[in-house]
C-alpha cells in the first residue's frame, strides 16, 4: 500500500468544484509509488473505502468557510465544524463533514488524515476553475509535494 494516499473530491461539471479531481489530474504525471491517488468524483461517502487501512491520507475538496475565494486551509478531523462555515457547499449526496464523522464514527479513520479545503468563488454548471482556485492548485499541490517527501524521507530513514 502507498505511504500517502490523496483523495481530490468534487464534480468535474460545477467550476471551482473541480478542484479535487483536477489536483488528480495534476499529480497523475508523477512517477511515484509511494503515492495513492483518487479521483472520488462528487460521492464524498465514496472516500471512506479510501480511508480505512491507510496511515497518511490527505482530501481536496471545495469547501465553504465563509472566506475570500481561493483561500487554502488545511485542517484536521477534530477542526471540520469549526472551519466548515457551511458543508451544504458539497454537492455531493452526503457532505464531506458528514463523511468524515461517519469514518470516525466506524472507526475507519487514518492515523493522519488531512484536509485542504479551498473556497469557491463560482460552482456554476459547465464553469472553469477560478484564478483564485487555480492560484490555490498549485499551492495544494506544493503542500503535497513537500508532504510526499517527508514520508520518503521518513521510509528511507
Amino acid at each position: 500500500m502507498a505511504a500517502l494516499t490523496v483523495i481530490g473530491v468534487g464534480s468535474r461539471l460545477r467550476g471551482d468544484d473541480a478542484i479535487g479531481p483536477m489536483l488528480i489530474d495534476s499529480l497523475s504525471m508523477l512517477p511515484d509509488s509511494q503515492i495513492e491517488l483518487v479521483d472520488a468524483g462528487s460521492d464524498a461517502l465514496g472516500i471512506l473505502e479510501y480511508l480505512d487501512g491507510r496511515d497518511q491520507v490527505l482530501i481536496v475538496d471545495a469547501c465553504s468557510m465563509g472566506r475570500k475565494p481561493g483561500t487554502l486551509v488545511e485542517f484536521d478531523p477534530s477542526e471540520i465544524k469549526a472551519v466548515l462555515a457551511d458543508d451544504s457547499l458539497s454537492l455531493h449526496g452526503l457532505g464531506l463533514a458528514e463523511s468524515i464523522q461517519m469514518a470516525e464514527s466506524l472507526q475507519m479513520l487514518p492515523k493522519d488524515l488531512k484536509i485542504i479545503g479551498i473556497e469557491p468563488e463560482s460552482i456554476q454548471f459547465n464553469g472553469e476553475l477560478s484564478a483564485p482556485v487555480q492560484g490555490a492548485l498549485k499551492s495544494a499541490i506544493e503542500i503535497i509535494h513537500d508532504k510526499l517527501r517527508r514520508v520518503s524521507e521518513l521510509a528511507d530513514a
